[in-house]
């Protein structure tokens, strides 16, 4: 509706119809009578992706408030990321599922490993929240991970897609570094070890505001030593991801397709710098191509497959969705443990009704209800007020999107949960279907700019080809991973949802933020914005200090 004319949104026969009649309107000489002036019904109103009314930065609505609809909490403490909501708690059945799934969750399984990153899906999110970055250069990753490729997006043939720093002694015996990786300690297929040790050296890098205002920023620098199984195929690539904050993705699932793909813009054809595009993936469970919404690439179609690719992927837990082991054909160690594990119907570790126990436990973790807002007297902060103004004023809305709504939550595709297993096509759930949600997110990729080099070198930085000292080395500029995955690019990143997001560090007070968590603040992670996002982070950059304050204020009330 840019740049249109009132009379642009009619037809050529009403136009024709309306300039007729006020051609006329001062009487009609022949008669001496004054005709009825006709006065035209005004354009429909535009509508957003969702069919409602666009939001606006002039008005904060008191609905804002419940961000998730039905399935907003009232928890504003460590248990913020961890709370059933009402609706699920009032019913007898859905809220011993919640706590069966939840027990689950928090619990290791004894199938686990033989290679994996962590014990228990509780280990990496920790209260459900964001996991850590290691707390030095010695310190194992515990609740984050780096994913594997080379330039193409290809896995390494004997490493996979995803680099297991662990043997599963680290989590059954007494003797945790029992499991830690060894310089080929693996290589002769009798004796496990994790796959590498992977670890962060941050770089120093600092700036300044146009108004003088000095900041400084930490860039990551990845490093992979002590490989078990010998080296990593040619042209490695590193992605480093922390663990997410676990609530809404329910409710995220459920937003009509069609209404993601409206905010597609892939060439950019309104010229406001932002070309969002659609991650399309394979749905493991159907076969089918559809909208990828889950993973910091949205290669993950729904709550279910993000579930069982984080069993086998972080876990080694193999699902009937993903039923092999992690170990690869090379690693013969692994094979020989993985043999031991016990398996459902010969199979795979974990039974779909505990799969199914935990996918509902995830989708419905409830989403924490903004601050800012009293209840009482239905007003907003003003400090809130002008911050959300400027989010709106400098266009952050052009990706992180505020509102959406849902359609039907249907049920598992697993089954129907029963008491005793699963049973039949299992029922839709109103508490996330028909809702109106503020997640902030388009749920699309976008580029952010940036590029990344792999070299060989030694702790000293010299170069080198091979050996127990020769290490890998990324280092990036900007967000870039420089790994393919699914259809995103190396430099590609889906919008992450910011509910919650002023929350983060109270639920887990050494929670950092971004994919792989070098940002300590949220004015950081606003200021490693590049790429399609480069004029929005200019202009934050151009505002006063107070007024970036107010925006930052705003984030943290979401």
């Amino acid at each position: 509706m840019k740049n249109k004319s009132y009379f642009s949104n009619f037809s050529p026969f009403v136009i024709s119809c309306v300039v007729s009649m006020v051609l006329t309107a001062c009487g009609d000489s022949s008669t001496g009578e004054s005709p009825v002036p006709v006065i035209p019904a005004p354009p429909a109103p535009i509508v957003d992706h969702s069919g409602l009314t666009p939001l606006d930065g002039d008005t904060l609505a008191p609905e804002e408030y419940l961000a998730g609809g039905d399935a907003t909490i009232f928890v504003s403490n460590e248990d913020a990321f961890s709370t059933r909501p009402q609706m699920i708690a009032d019913d007898f059945q859905s809220d011993g599922f919640f706590t069966s799934g939840d027990h689950l969750f928090r619990t290791p399984d004894k199938d686990i490993g033989p290679l994996l990153s962590t014990g228990s899906c509780q280990g990496c999110h920790v209260n459900d929240g964001r996991g850590n970055v290691p707390a030095s250069s010695t310190a194992p990753m515990l609740s984050m991970l780096l994913k594997l490729g080379n330039d193409s997006g290809l896995p390494d043939p004997i490493y996979g897609d995803q680099l297991q720093p662990f043997a599963v002694q680290s989590f059954t015996t007494s003797d945790f570094n029992s499991g830690i990786s060894k310089h080929d300690g693996s290589v002769n297929g009798t004796e496990l070890y994790g796959e590498a040790f992977p670890f962060i050296e941050y770089e120093t890098i600092t700036g300044s505001y146009p108004d003088g205002t000095s900041y400084e920023l930490r860039n990551p620098v990845y490093k992979v030593k002590n490989l078990s199984f010998g080296p990593f195929m040619d042209n490695i690539r590193f992605s480093a991801r922390v663990a997410p904050q676990a609530f809404g993705v329910g409710l995220l699932e459920a937003i009509p397709t069609e209404n993601i793909q409206a905010l597609v813009d892939e060439n950019d054809s309104d010229n406001d710098g932002i070309s969002g595009r659609a991650s399309m993936a394979i749905d493991v469970f159907s076969g089918e191509t559809k909208l990828g919404r889950f993973a910091y690439k949205a290669q993950n179609t729904s709550v279910l497959q993000q579930v069982a690719g984080a069993y086998g992927g972080d876990i080694g837990i193999s699902t009937s969705l993903f039923p092999s082991e992690t170990c690869t054909v090379q690693q013969i160690a692994c094979q020989m443990i993985a043999s031991l594990e016990s398996k459902v119907d010969s199979e795979h570790d974990f039974a779909d009704k505990n799969l199914a126990l935990v996918e509902f436990y995830n989708r419905t973790l409830g989403v924490p209800v903004r601050r800012g807002y009293d209840e009482n007297t239905q007003t907003w902060d003003e400090d809130i007020i002008a911050g959300r103004k400027l989010f709106f004023d400098i266009q952050c809305v052009d990706c992180h999107t505020p509102r959406h709504i849902t359609g039907e939550a249907a049920g598992s595709v697993l089954g129907g949960l029963t008491l005793t297993g699963l049973e039949g096509k299992a029922e839709p759930i109103a508490m996330l279907s028909e809702q109106t949600v503020f997640p902030y997110t388009d749920l699309l990729l976008h580029d952010m700019g940036g590029s990344c080099a792999v070299t060989r070198e030694t702790t000293t930085g010299d170069s080198c080809s091979a050996g127990a000292e020769c290490m890998y080395v990324q280092r990036c500029e900007g967000l870039a991973d420089g790994l393919i995955q699914g259809n995103a690019s190396g430099t590609e990143w889906k919008t992450p949802a910011l509910w919650g997001i002023g929350l983060v560090q109270t639920v887990n007070a050494k929670a950092s933020f971004l994919h792989d968590g070098r940002a300590r603040t949220i004015e950081e992670a606003i200021l490693w914005h590049n790429g399609e996002a480069a004029s929005r982070k200019e202009a934050f950059m151009a505002l006063s200090k107070a007024q970036r304050q107010q925006l930052i204020n705003f984030v943290k009330s979401l």
